[in-house]
């Protein structure tokens, strides 16, 4: 015996009709009464009277409703409890993070956690997209944001977003950057990030299609630095979009001249994925971003 065949017994002896009952149970007429022909055979009964205005039941049919209905019961309970257990996990999970809090919504990530599972708590690692893989195979890590491609097979990595990439530069280059076309890109300094770091491999592309060669000024591997050394007219750099969004027209100009992108995502081990508190942070995080 099925808990689908009980489902149906119960949904049929509700609507007293095969069709309203299928579509409650989002199945197809004849697999609804296949379903309760099986189950008078399986039980040797009939459970219901066919008749023109729909399905009556028997005499036996009610008294084992009653049995149904408290076998599905206990059935549903034992999901509720489970679905607790699982919002009652307790632990830490190390998270390396590679952008700012609000680029990754950490806020809303928080929120739900405290919420839903306030013993579980999360530890903030600040490390490179680059250096997240490298410390998720070491163990440093137990899970990690990260842009780009995933490098490494032992690692599984989910996407989160597609973000949107600029050129940015100071607001006084602006007339000039914007007039800018993509060949001509290497006239002005830029900053740089580590040769590991997915931004420069944006970078690195769109200088080969072009066949740019730009006069590097500087290496940075922070955000927040790049972003400061932009406004400050050291040179252009790849941002984040929406990361400059705000400060358009004030401390940046936007070159938007040709898509640029890179995925967020977020990482473990391959061998870990299944573990609990991976499952809930990676379930979470999914529901933060589809928001």
């Amino acid at each position: 015996m099925e808990l689908y065949q009980l489902r149906t017994f119960k949904m049929v002896a509700e609507e007293g009709h095969l069709t309203r009952a299928a579509k409650r149970l989002h199945a197809s007429q004849p697999a609804v009464s296949t379903h309760i022909k099986s189950l008078e055979d399986e039980l040797g009964v009939t459970l219901f009277q066919r008749t023109p205005k729909g399905m009556i039941l028997t005499a036996d049919g009610l008294k084992l409703k009653e049995h149904a209905d408290k076998a599905l019961a206990v059935v549903d309970e034992m999901v509720v409890q489970a679905g607790k257990l699982r919002e009652t996990q307790n632990g830490e999970l190390r998270i390396g993070i590679n952008s700012g809090a609000d680029s990754l919504r950490l806020p809303e990530l928080f929120s739900v956690m405290k919420t839903r599972h306030p013993n579980l708590h999360l530890h903030l690692l600040q490390s490179m997209s680059g250096e997240v893989l490298n410390k998720l195979e070491e163990g440093v890590l137990d899970a990690g944001f990260m842009y780009g491609e995933n490098s490494s097979e032992k690692i599984v990595a989910t996407e989160l977003q597609k973000l949107e990439l600029v050129i940015a530069g100071p607001i006084g280059w602006l007339d000039r950057l914007l007039a800018a076309e993509p060949a001509e890109l290497d006239r002005f300094p830029w900053i740089m990030t580590p040769a590991d770091c997915p931004f420069h491999t944006v970078a690195s592309q769109l200088c080969k299609r072009y066949n740019l060669n730009p006069a590097q000024v500087v290496l940075v591997d922070q955000e927040a630095t790049i972003k400061s050394m932009v406004k400050a007219g050291t040179g252009i750099a790849l941002l984040l979009e929406r990361d400059v969004r705000q400060d358009e027209g004030e401390g940046f100009a936007v070159w938007k001249k040709l898509p640029l992108a890179l995925t967020l995502s977020i990482a473990c081990l391959k061998r870990r994925r299944e573990e609990p508190m991976l499952q809930t942070l990676f379930s979470v995080l999914s529901g933060v971003w589809a928001d």
